[in-house]
């Protein structure tokens, strides 16, 4: 009998732990899952800075200068980014200041260049409305002792950037997961080998890859196997220094479907063996010596479907992330779909925003030997389970393939 997905999902993430930490030089750390909480230890910016080129002032000395009523100060130092002023700003003079330069003592605002004329070290300025506004004040962005990234945000381009602001050189990081991906099945031969009759390429453990990595973990592609009990034992013992093994093939009933006969040999306790979804009802699990063990349907569109909703969740809890799930909103179907269903079916679509509210759209070819359609998919429309077929109008749920 097969078992609810919501039940499989539970049972799959309660098998497996979160990876240990480690340090990783920053340059290293897109996409990593941060493993510590980063408290800043210095305000930022560090100091009153100019956020233009300019020329820093008393805001109060010029804020009624006018292009026919300009107010005359003399240049007395010209301050670059990365110095520090040696004079101080008084009454009737003014400093030339670079984008990023600390505001010299005495000055309380900046006029920007376009605003000023010169000549020789008189500097007249045209416009100083608003002068004490261009400063960027110290501590504005970031106070010392604030909650700036908490244990679990995924480090984007933003993290990166204030990682190196606060001087996180080597962030302490989760392990990424290492998954292992044989493919299994007579009639499969490598990428780079010529068809002959009877044969096809290995797809599955390519797509498998790609969605590994885009779960946070680390792909380890081993081959493929024949229908043999003893080849795909003996390719599953190479994975023995994976987190997870996945083996895409000999996962259903009938006489070439061998991953249960594996799973014996090598003493996987099993957890399950069928889930009630479609495409990708034939999921085999198991574990041994908290290792997870994961035989999913040959078909892509079924191996697919299967790891997105069973296997994705585990690689982002084993990865440290505190959300294991895609973003799901409601949308209208923008077309029928025309088959009714026992079990909860996931369909490629394509989602947009229309005029009246999010309209999703099924996509052709969904059989589940089919891979087409997920180069144009970014979403899956929930079809739930004994629903009828549905038609142009009807309110869906909808998966968004983005990161939640």
């Amino acid at each position: 009998m097969a078992l609810k997905l919501e039940i499989a999902q539970e049972m799959l993430l309660a098998a497996v732990a979160v990876m240990p930490v480690e340090r990783q030089p920053l340059a290293h750390c897109w996409q990593r899952v941060l493993a510590e909480t980063v408290i800043a230890d210095i305000d930022f910016p560090p100091f009153d800075r100019s956020p233009l080129d300019g020329y820093a002032v008393i805001a109060t000395e010029v804020e009624q200068a006018r292009p026919d009523a300009p107010v005359r100060l003399r240049q007395i130092e010209n301050i670059a980014a990365g110095s520090v002023a040696r004079e101080s700003v008084r009454p009737g003079t003014a400093c030339r200041i670079m984008t990023g330069a600390p505001i010299p003592p005495g000055a309380t605002g900046v006029i920007r260049l376009e605003d000023t004329a010169v000549d020789g070290d008189i500097v007249s300025i045209m416009a100083g409305a608003g002068a004490a506004k261009n400063i960027c004040r110290r501590g504005e962005e970031i106070a010392t002792g604030e909650v700036i990234l908490t244990a679990g945000t995924v480090i984007n381009a933003g993290a990166m950037g204030m990682l190196a602001v606060l001087g996180k050189a080597e962030p302490l990081v989760y392990v990424r997961p290492r998954v292992a991906l044989i493919a299994t099945g007579s009639e499969l031969i490598a990428v780079d080998e010529p068809l002959v009759p009877g044969k096809i390429r290995n797809s599955n453990s390519y797509m498998l890859s790609a969605q590994v990595q885009e779960a946070g973990a680390q792909a380890r592609l081993l081959g493929v196997a024949g229908d043999d009990v003893d080849a795909i034992a003996e390719l599953v013992e190479y994975a023995a220094d994976c987190d997870v093994c996945i083996t895409t093939g000999g996962a259903s009933v009938g006489d070439y479907d061998l991953i249960g006969e594996v799973f014996k040999k090598l003493g996987v306790k099993v957890l399950f063996e069928r889930v009630s979804i479609k495409p990708g009802m034939p999921v085999l699990a198991g574990v041994k010596e908290n290792k997870l063990f994961i035989g999913l349907s040959g078909n892509p569109a079924a191996a697919s479907i299967s790891f997105e909703q069973l296997v994705r969740p585990v690689l982002l809890k084993m990865s440290g992330r505190t959300n294991w799930w895609r973003p799901c909103v409601k949308a209208r179907l923008a077309a029928p779909f025309g088959k009714s269903t026992g079990a909860k079916r996931f369909v490629w679509a394509r989602c947009w925003q229309g005029e009246a509210g999010l309209l999703a759209e099924p996509l052709s070819l969904q059989g589940n030997g089919m891979l087409k359609s997920a180069i144009a998919a970014n979403a899956l429309v929930v079809i739930p389970e004994n629903s009828p077929p549905l038609p142009a109008g009807t309110e869906v749920e909808v998966i968004l393939l983005v990161n939640g």
